[in-house]
Order: C-alpha cells, then structure tokens, then sequence
C-alpha cells in the first residue's frame, strides 16, 4: 500500500484491514453511513450535522480477527462556507497519521500506540461526559455489543420496578443505554406507561440521551402528551418543554414532531430563547415547512435576548444543509411582521 494511493480517511482505514463505524459528535450522536461518510470526505455533500461550522465525529475501528479490540478516535475538521469539508486539514491530518503510524495501522499490537498517533494533533479533542456515555451505547449497540454494567439499574427504574425517587443511584452510562436501546418491545411498553410519571431530573437526564435515538411513534406520543400537559399550566417550565422537543427530535414520526414544535411556538413560552435554540439546533428538519419556518422566525424576532439572539440562532440555522433557502425565503416575505422586518434590516444593514 503506497501513501500516494491514500486520498481520505475511510481509504486509509479500508487500505490498514480496518473495519470501522463512523458517528456524529457535534449536533447530536448518531450514525454516520459509510457512503454519506466517504461522500463528506471527497466534498460531494456537505457535513449533514455542522457544529460551529465544524465536523465533529467519533471512528470506532477493530480488526476483523481481533473483534474483542476496538480503538476510537475523536476527530474534528473545519468547513467552508457551503458546509464541505476543507480537505486541506484532513490531508494535513493523514499526513501525521501516516507518520506516527506508518500505513499498516492494525499491525502494532499495543493499543496504546494506535491512540496515542492523535496525541497533540489539533485534528483531535476529548468529549464531554455526557457524549462519552452516549457515543459509547451507539457504539455497543451498533456492534450487537452487551451494554454497560449501569443497564441493568437503569432497566429496573425505568420500567417501573422501583421507586421514582430512587433515580440518585442511577448511572448516566446506564440511561444513555435505555435512550438507544427502545427497540426492545419490553423496554418500550414500560417507557411509555413511566414517561408520563418520571420526576423532573431523570425525566430530562434519559430525553437529553434520546436525542441520539429514534423514539417509536408511541413513545414520541407519551412525549407529546407531556408537553401539552406541561404548555397548559399557567407558567410552563422551560426545561420541560426543551426536554421533550430534544427527546422526539431524530424519531421518524415527524408529523408528529411538527405538531409539537407549531404547538410550542403558539405559545408565549416560544419567546424564551433557550426554546427556540432547541427547535433550531434539533428539529431543524420539521422547518423545512415553509408555513412552520415562517412561524419560527416570526417568533424568533420578538424573542426575549434580542437581535443578539436573532441572529446568532438563524446563523446556526442557516448552515444546515438545505436550510438557507427556506429562510431566506421566510426573511424575504413581503407580509412579515414589522418586528420581523426591523430585525432583517438591522441583520442586512438597512
């Protein structure tokens, strides 16, 4: 294997007797496909979840032989304007691979040598915890890998067989495996009769790691009864609210998604920018909704943080993948409002 025949990472992987798997870090953790993967690599598509105007993502990698080794690297690369990938940096970046550990990457038979090849590269970073534990269950679930040791505790609370206030001894590795694991039958049944009765703090730790699942369309309806629930009191909590939009956002139901968010944005709670960031940030697809787009920024101009917050949201927005469009469209609309219409003269100085 010549270096000169490795043009992209998923090469160098294939080329070294690699197998691998490929997830995002960034926006939420979830599966990237090895074809939408090498498309991304070669600059056909762009990144489909930016982050900052960046790519970040998890590669799980293992030799077919030795399937008990498995050896991950967390990789971030900047992109341009059009969301593609700048493959400057990830030619920089194969270039130091091939360095540090030569062109047969499986054949050193120390671990520690294979991660330690990231060591000081500005193409490498440490996620936080909480996407620590959510990539780890996407990956043992992905792989038909047993879950953590945290499960089973976790499995007992939240299908009923303890008590709701004991959710203290519960382990976030263990919640994170409940959130991707909801295609057990079992475990879905109960989720549905215990999620409209969970206390406020485990009720927001398992929705912040459902984020990276795909809900079933009777759990994404528990979570909707929850929310309307929740929009009727007299001061709604916004933590509850966000809670839900993030736990249904990547499920397939999106009609269902899209009724939720068109619900929340009717109601005053929609002014509060923490809201609207998790509407933009997460269920972003329900917006491809010309009619919900043009609601969403119609909200966004009269949201409590200002131009300030106007424009940092619709930036974010904007870099989506197929999202430009839609709201310039929305922007340009000759019925807006006058506070929508102030907004975009002060964003387009005029």
């Amino acid at each position: 294997m010549s270096e000169n025949t490795i043009t992209t990472l998923s090469e160098f992987l294939e080329q070294s007797g690699a197998h691998y798997r490929v997830f995002d870090m960034g926006r939420r953790v979830t599966k990237l496909s090895a074809k939408k993967f090498t498309r991304f690599e070669a600059a056909e598509v762009p990144y489909p979840y930016p982050f900052q105007r960046t790519a970040l993502f998890g590669i799980i990698f293992w030799h077919p032989q030795f399937t008990d080794r498995h050896y991950v690297w967390f990789l971030k690369f900047p992109l341009d304007e059009q969301g593609l990938l700048i493959q400057a940096a990830r030619d920089e970046f194969l270039v130091m691979v091939l360095d540090r550990v030569g062109e047969y990457l499986l054949a050193a038979a120390d671990g520690k040598y294979i991660e330690g090849a990231l060591k000081d590269s500005p193409y490498s970073f440490n996620p936080r915890e909480d996407r620590m534990a959510a990539f780890n269950a996407q990956a043992t679930k992905s792989l038909s890998l047993r879950p953590s040791s945290f499960y089973e505790a976790a499995y007992d609370y939240f299908t009923g067989q303890k008590p709701f206030d004991s959710w203290q001894v519960l382990g976030m590795q263990g919640v994170a495996d409940i959130a991707v694991r909801t295609d057990d039958k079992t475990l879905t049944k109960a989720l549905i009769q215990t999620l409209p009765q969970l206390p406020p703090q485990p009720f927001h730790m398992l929705t912040s790691f459902m984020e990276n699942a795909e809900p079933a369309n009777n759990m994404v309806e528990a979570l909707q009864w929850r929310l309307k629930n929740e929009l009727e009191q007299n001061q709604p909590d916004i933590t509850e609210v966000c809670a839900c939009l993030r736990a249904v956002s990547n499920t397939s139901a999106q009609g269902m998604v899209e009724s939720m968010v068109k619900q929340t944005l009717m109601s005053d709670i929609s002014r509060h920018i923490e809201v609207l960031a998790v509407i933009a940030g997460r269920c972003w697809k329900v917006l491809e909704s010309s009619e919900l787009c043009q609601l969403f920024v119609e909200k966004l101009a009269v949201n409590e943080a200002g131009y300030e917050g106007f424009s940092h949201i619709l930036a974010d927005l904007m870099f989506m993948p197929g999202m430009r469009e839609l709201v310039m469209t929305a922007l340009r609309n000759p019925n807006r409002s006058a506070e929508l219409t102030q907004q975009v003269g002060t964003m387009f100085g005029s």
